[in-house]
Parts: structure tokens; C-alpha cells; sequence
């Protein structure tokens, strides 16, 4: 992609070039359409300053921004260690920033990251509300955790992880099934249509929604007690949870109320995180090193030119890791 100069960006504008150089640098006394159509200008074509493109072309700053959706979840916490010193044995530094899902934030941390001439950008994951911004970055972007089509990027199949959870509880002789998560993924789908595809038919009033706002344990565990509230027996003898965090407050919560696990429920969660190494919860194998090495090498091919510019999707294979939460037959 071109990277266009204060000049040209004035010109699309239709504004002076002085006009362009205090918005960018955040100077007071410009009117505010001109601002927005400055702003709006630089949105499109992705404009970086003049200074930062030509650092960015000539040389490396040896700089990886990764920006992450939460901290909370120790998936993310061990991804993001792991990411450091894998970065670092190639001779990078990560300068990382925390979105909190809230996609203002994710884009304005992509800006700083441009102002700080990094190399490349990892998202952990990303929105889709920037989708179309990210993709129009001047410099490489791989986003991890996920695989979307708009960028390069590596994750999980997460399809494959919930069929896995799905036939696990089919060959336990489960009849009935729940699901704890945010709003419907490939996770649901995968377990749903495997539930499909054997003759059982999932209902929607087993599924716990986590608010996408629920951002902690105790958040997530107030949701859950709210749908235990509302119900007066639960439907389902078997239950998959998108995270190894709403697993451990799911085993909490039903334990407080005298159900046991697994005899009286089953529980999978995702991630394979310690949360549920020491609660003993069953999960879905994330394998980090594996996801964390495939990501470098995507970003760095790109950063050095070493590939072409076409869009790579990497999905890797899900794995159960059977514990005690789950019955073994």
C-alpha cells in the first residue's frame, strides 16, 4: 500500500497542508468538519506522518505492538508471556496495550502504535468493528486466538473444539446439553450441529449468556447465578463452557447448590489453562507455543518480505483433556 504524504492527504481534504499537519499533532483552533473530513480522509487510506513512514521503510524498530482484549482470563496472561519470549528469541521487544473490548480503545491503540514506528501489530484477538481499519494498516498485521479472512491470522478450530465437547458427552450416554459463553460462536456451532448430526436437538433455553461486559470472575459468576435463579431445575445433565473461567465459576456456582460434578453434571471448558489443571476440569487443549511460534513467523515473513501479501488463514487442531469433571463413560 502507498503511504501518502501530508501533501497528498491535504489535496483528498481538500484542505490546506498547515490544516493536515495541526490535526495530526492535535493542535487547537482547527474547525471541527475540517477536522472530521481530515480525519476521515486518514481513515481511509490509513495515512501514517511522513516521518514515521519513511523510518518505518528504511529501517526497523525491532518493536511487535499486540494489543489484547482482556487480561483477566489466564489463557490471555500465558499467551502473552509466551508471545514475549518468543519475540524475544528473534530479537523483538513487544509493546503491548489492553483494548478491554471496547473497540475505541483497540483503535486508538493501533495509532499509538503507528506513532511508535513498531514493525508489525498482533491482535489477541480483534473486533470486528475495526475490521475494514485494520486492514488497510501500511504495515503487517496477524491477528492470534482467531482466524478471519480479512488478515493474516492463526487460531484454534473452533468448530472442531465443539464437536469435540459434543461427542465426548454423546459417548457418556448424556441426553441433554447446555452451554455457557457470550454470544453464539463457531464453538456453539460445532457442538450444536454435532449434537445435530446424532439426534439431539439443542435448546437455546440451556445456553448461559456471559455478558460480553462481564469482564472477571465475579461478573461472570453473577451471571450465572442469574440464570440459576430464573430456573427451578436445570434441563441439561452436561454443559461446555467457551472458557476455563466460566467453567470454574459454572462448577462453583452448582456446587454451592448442592449439584454435584460430574455426577450430577458433566463440565468441559476451553483454553487449558492452570484454572483448570487445578480445579480438575475437563477442557479443550489450546496449544500456545504451537499458536504463539506460527503467528511470529507469519508476522516476521511479512515484516521481511520474505512472502506475498495474500491473506493466510492457519487453523490448528483442537485436543480434549479429559479430567475429573467429566464422566469417563
Amino acid at each position: 500500500m502507498k503511504k501518502l504524504t501530508m501533501k497528498e492527504i491535504a489535496k483528498l481534504a481538500n484542505v490546506s497542508q498547515s490544516t493536515v499537519s495541526r490535526v495530526i499533532n492535535g493542535k487547537e483552533g482547527v474547525n471541527e468538519k475540517l477536522a472530521k473530513r481530515v480525519f476521515d480522509v486518514i481513515n481511509e487510506v490509513g495515512f501514517v506522518p511522513n516521518k514515521a513512514a519513511q523510518t518505518l521503510k528504511q529501517n526497523q524498530s525491532y518493536i511487535i505492538g499486540v494489543c489484547v482484549t482482556e487480561t483477566y482470563n489466564p489463557y490471555f496472561v500465558e499467551l502473552i508471556d509466551t508471545l514475549e519470549s518468543v519475540a524475544r528469541n528473534y530479537g523483538y521487544n513487544i509493546l503491548l496495550h489492553n483494548s478491554k473490548r471496547n473497540p475505541i480503545l483497540e483503535w486508538e491503540s493501533m495509532e499509538n502504535f503507528i506513532s511508535r514506528q513498531v514493525d508489525g501489530i498482533i491482535f489477541v484477538p480483534t473486533s470486528d468493528y475495526n475490521f475494514e481499519k485494520i486492514s488497510k494498516l501500511p504495515i503487517p498485521v496477524v491477528s492470534v486466538t482467531q482466524t478471519h479472512e480479512e488478515f493474516h491470522s492463526v487460531g484454534l478450530d473452533h468448530y472442531k473444539a465443539g464437536q469435540l465437547a459434543a461427542k465426548k458427552f454423546i459417548y457418556t450416554n448424556h441426553k441433554t446439553f447446555g452451554m455457557v459463553g457470550n454470544i453464539p460462536d463457531d464453538k456453539f456451532f460445532g457442538f450444536r450441529d454435532t449434537l445435530a448430526e446424532n439426534g439431539f436437538t439443542f435448546q437455546m433455553k440451556n445456553y448461559i449468556t456471559i455478558k460480553e461486559t462481564s469482564s472477571n470472575s465475579y461478573l461472570i459468576r453473577q451471571d450465572i447465578e442469574d440464570y440459576l435463579d430464573r430456573v427451578t431445575n436445570l434441563e441439561f445433565t452436561s454443559v461446555f463452557t467457551t472458557n476455563d473461567l466460566m467453567a470454574v465459576e459454572f462448577v462453583k456456582a452448582v456446587e454451592d447448590r448442592g449439584i454435584k460434578v460430574p455426577e450430577d453434571i458433566s463440565v468441559i471448558g476451553f483454553d487449558d489453562t492452570i484454572l483448570s489443571k487445578m480445579m480438575g476440569i475437563s477442557s479443550i487443549h489450546q496449544p500456545i507455543e504451537e499458536m504463539v511460534k506460527t503467528t511470529m513467523k507469519l508476522l516476521l515473513d511479512r515484516i521481511e518480505k520474505k512472502v506475498s501479501s495474500k491473506k493466510v488463514q492457519i487453523k490448528l487442531e483442537p485436543t480434549l483433556i479429559e479430567r475429573k469433571s467429566s464422566r469417563l463413560k
